[in-house]
């Protein structure tokens, strides 16, 4: 199979470190693929194009939905005024990605130019830069995700046998990701769906794992003000070419599933399969369930990560495993119990029917004039509401109006009284 070379995207470090806003996951994959088109040896910008079908196909995105077109008119036309702030010192650049965006129709492409104010920190990076392949961020949903794996990726280098670490002020991450006063104001909105979210996107698809983070609160008050990462480089293909149907195949037949749920909820790959070494498969699997199960609950308060790492570590999932087992067993007890007595009104329902029909037969072979009688003594003494329904369905079937299932049972009762009083054997 042909391999695929996978472009790069390189930024310098104060370009990362800045601030601005990106509003749409289309703003921040169309930035990504554009920032993939510079090359290091390019001594000035050129005017880049951008095709739709490019875009859909290197994004995973269907090529033919005319709604690509619109998605990347509206992602263009957002960088063309989205503002950066670049800081250096107590010095500051304000600036916006794009200077201009142009498509001519039935091109199928658009021609973008980056603002000139970007070329100290995107053309002929020589001091602190950061780079990654492009493949690393296709993946992400949350256009946060991209944002904070840009901001750790750039402390990759400071990395030991431990790992690396990166301290952001709550406000100032904020800062970073754009985020506005009012949105997710609450810390544990943040934390959930701003940081959470980013953790499973960044281990479950860059070459960096986020294994755990810390959330520090400012002494003497309730208020968080410090987060901190605890991160490690991921054992992946840094050659720049991938074989991407092989080696989806073969990751899947060599990750088990316990590995796959634990890096779904924000443990690293590598200390995944320690753990499952460590601590063997089964507890694994029953601290997976009670994470899981406490997380529905609504009682896991710390992130997923920090919570499953110590549930596995104390095997909490043990007594929650034989609580849920004890809750099973009665469960299946309850239905046994239930099914049995719901077997045996059935059989007892369907001896009652049987009788019934019994007795309609006999009714039956009655000579049509007693029949007769029988019914129209039968209509003296019913009631009114029986009456009523007897009548409709007298109307509707004149000659065996009692052989109907509205009006059998009643009847049935009648004729039993019936042939009591005149003391015939049942």
């Amino acid at each position: 199979m042909k391999s695929l070379i996978i472009p790069t995207v390189r930024q310098s470090n104060e370009l990362i470190e800045a601030s601005y806003k990106i509003a749409t996951i289309g703003e921040s994959r169309l930035i990504r693929l554009l920032l993939s088109q510079i090359q290091p040896t390019d001594e000035d910008f050129k005017i880049y194009k951008i095709s739709a079908v490019d875009f859909a196909n290197v994004f995973g995105l269907n090529s033919r939905d005319g709604r690509i077109y619109e998605l990347i008119y509206e992602a263009s036309d957002a960088l063309t005024s989205r503002k950066i702030r670049i800081k250096d010192g107590k010095s500051w650049l304000l600036t916006n990605w794009l200077s201009s965006a142009k498509y001519t129709a039935g091109s199928g492409y658009v021609e973008l130019r980056f603002d000139a104010n970007l070329k100290p920190y995107l053309l002929q990076l020589k001091g602190y830069f950061t780079q990654y392949k492009l493949d690393r961020v296709i993946n992400f949903k949350s256009l946060y995700s991209i944002r904070l794996f840009e901001l750790l990726k750039a402390e990759e280098f400071k990395a030991n046998k431990d790992g690396f670490k990166r301290f952001f002020d709550y406000e100032d991450l904020r800062d970073k990701l754009g985020l506005e006063n009012q949105e997710y104001s609450f810390f544990k909105d943040f934390r959930v769906n701003v940081i959470e979210v980013a953790q499973r996107e960044i281990n479950a698809n860059s070459d960096i794992s986020i294994i755990d983070i810390v959330y520090d609160k400012t002494p003497g008050e309730r208020k968080y003000s410090q987060i901190v990462f605890h991160c490690e480089k991921s054992k992946r293909d840094e050659s720049g070419e991938v074989h991407a149907q092989n080696q989806e195949v073969e990751k899947e037949k060599k990750i088990p599933d316990d590995v796959k749920q634990m890096i779904s909820l924000g443990i690293s790959e590598k200390t995944a399969l320690q753990w499952r070494k460590k601590y063997g498969v089964a507890q694994i699997v029953r601290n997976i369930g009670y994470t899981m199960a406490m997380k529905k609950a609504g009682k896991i308060r710390e992130t997923e990560a920090g919570f499953l790492a110590s549930a596995i570590a104390n095997d909490s999932g043990g007594g929650w495993e034989l609580e849920q087992q004890a809750r099973e067993k009665t469960r299946k007890a309850k239905e046994l119990a239930e099914s049995q007595k719901a077997e045996k009104s059935d059989i007892a329902l369907n001896e009652e029917r049987a009788k019934r029909q019994v007795l309609i037969d006999e009714f039956h072979a009655l000579p049509e004039l007693e029949q007769e009688g029988i019914r129209k003594l039968y209509e003296t003494q019913a009631n009114t509401t029986v009456l009523a329904t007897w009548n409709k369905v007298k109307k509707a079937n004149p000659v065996n109006p009692e052989d109907n299932d509205r009006t059998r049972f009643d009847f049935v009762m009648f004729y039993k009284t019936y042939r009591a009083n005149l003391q015939l054997p049942l």
